[in-house]
This record gives C-alpha cells, sequence and structure tokens, in this order.
C-alpha cells in the first residue's frame, strides 16, 4: 500500500526477523484510530557483515557447540530473506488495520539509522538487542507495564500522552524511570508529589532487571523522547542491549 498524506510516520526498526513480533504489537497499537503510516526498516547489521567477510570467519548457534563456516554472500542473502518477510508482514498489519506502509532497508547500525531516516514529526519503534537465553519470571503478571522514560519535567508530559494513546483504557501499570541526572530526578519526584499524581516512581536499575527477565505480558513498553533518544544513542543503544524493548521514541 502506497504512503499518502498523513499526519503521524510510526517506524517499525529491527535488525532480526525474530525481534519484530514485539514491535509490530506496538506499533499497531500506537496507529490505533490513527491517520498514520507505518514505515518499515530492517538494518543490515554492518559490523556482522564486514565479520563474515573475513577468511575463516565461522558461527555458532544457540545450544550448539560446533562452529561452521560463513560466508558474506550467505549472511546477505540470510538477512535479505528476513527483510522480505517483514515487509510482507508490515504490508499484512498495515491493510488489516487500513493505513498506508512503506518499507526500506539499510545497512549500519539500528538506532543511528532509525534516527537519521525517520523526520522529526516521526515516532520511532525499537526492539530490545539482547542475544541469549533471559531468566524465568518469578510470577506472571495479569497487566502490561508502560515504562516512561524522561529526562526532565518538561518531558514527561508528551510522554504520558503517548501512554494515553498507547493504552487509552488503563490497563497497563504506568512506571516513571528517574533520570541518571540526580538534579533533573530530584525535580521530577518534586514535581509528581505536588501534582498529587499516583505515578510509581523507579531507578533504571529496576527497568533492566525486568528487562532481563523479557516480557511476561502483550503490551510491555517502554517510551522515550525523540529527543532523548537523539541526545544520548549511547545510553539508548545499552538499554537496548540489556533486554529493554520494545522501546518507542515519541
Amino acid at each position: 500500500m502506497n504512503a499518502s498524506a498523513t499526519e503521524l510516520r510510526i517506524w517499525i526498526v529491527v535488525d532480526a526477523l525474530d525481534r519484530s513480533a514485539d514491535v509490530l504489537g506496538a506499533a499497531m497499537r500506537l496507529a490505533a484510530g490513527r491517520a498514520v503510516e507505518l514505515a518499515g526498516l530492517f538494518v543490515e547489521d554492518a559490523d556482522l557483515l564486514r565479520l563474515a567477510g573475513w577468511p575463516g570467519a565461522t558461527e555458532t548457534r544457540l545450544l550448539e557447540t560446533t562452529l561452521r563456516p560463513v560466508a558474506g554472500a550467505e549472511l546477505q542473502a540470510a538477512l535479505r530473506a528476513q527483510a522480505l518477510a517483514l515487509h510482507r508482514r508490515l504490508d499484512t498489519l498495515a491493510r488489516d488495520i487500513g493505513v498506508p506502509s512503506s518499507f526500506r532497508i539499510a545497512r549500519g547500525r539500528v538506532v543511528q539509522q532509525a534516527l537519521h531516516l525517520a523526520g522529526s514529526g516521526d515516532w520511532i519503534v525499537l526492539a530490545s538487542a539482547a542475544t541469549g537465553l533471559r531468566l524465568q519470571q518469578a510470577a506472571s503478571r495479569a497487566r502490561p507495564l508502560v515504562w516512561l522514560l524522561p529526562d526532565d519535567v518538561e518531558a514527561l508530559s508528551p510522554l504520558l500522552a503517548a501512554a494515553t494513546r498507547y493504552d487509552p483504557q488503563r490497563s497497563a501499570e504506568r512506571r516513571v524511570v528517574l533520570p541518571p541526572d540526580a538534579t533533573h530526578a530530584a525535580r521530577l519526584r518534586a514535581a509528581s508529589q505536588a501534582a498529587g499524581t499516583r505515578l510509581q516512581l523507579v531507578r533504571e536499575s529496576e527497568l533492566i532487571v525486568r528487562a532481563s527477565c523479557g516480557p511476561s505480558v502483550p503490551g510491555d513498553l517502554v517510551l522515550m523522547t525523540r529527543e532523548s533518544g537523539a541526545a544520548d544513542p549511547q545510553r539508548l543503544g545499552r538499554l537496548l542491549r540489556r533486554g529493554v524493548g520494545p522501546l518507542a521514541l515519541v
């Protein structure tokens, strides 16, 4: 489906097909009832392709102990097959909810490519980049969690608005992650108390611990402002590598 004039573009950005399910689900909920375009971006990992091009490059798969040779052309073909499958899933989703869609492939790193290609008013949904096995949840949760990551007091309002857009029935529990900066964290805590809100304030370490267990309830989402992600892409990449996701930049 071709894109037309829309209110908003929501980017779905992944570098592996097996990370796309939660991202597509989050994008669908963010797009519900809005004039949006769903834009897919599959990022071919430039570092991985470079390594595969070295003579004698090998790979080992999860739960396997043997090494097998891997060539750059073979890896390139595998990535293109994943991109094609993602394109089909995105197109099907867009048709189901009645919005236009577009798709492209880029080579590089996920965070940098997403921030570079998306327009200033676009939203970006990123997948967790965690690899390997995750810890098992000690107990299942009845409600999904929506985590808000404001850098300061001013960033809280747009994140709350995005949370309402994502979860208008307030079926998810909202938690505000205090920023690393101690001064901003103190101001955010004071503003929350002064407003009499019932937001639960937590530290980033709690988000990381939860992320290490993986999302146990469909609908979990992390929200960060686009400005925050662009200002500190290293922190954004670190959160994704530690299992935080799906994460939406709004």
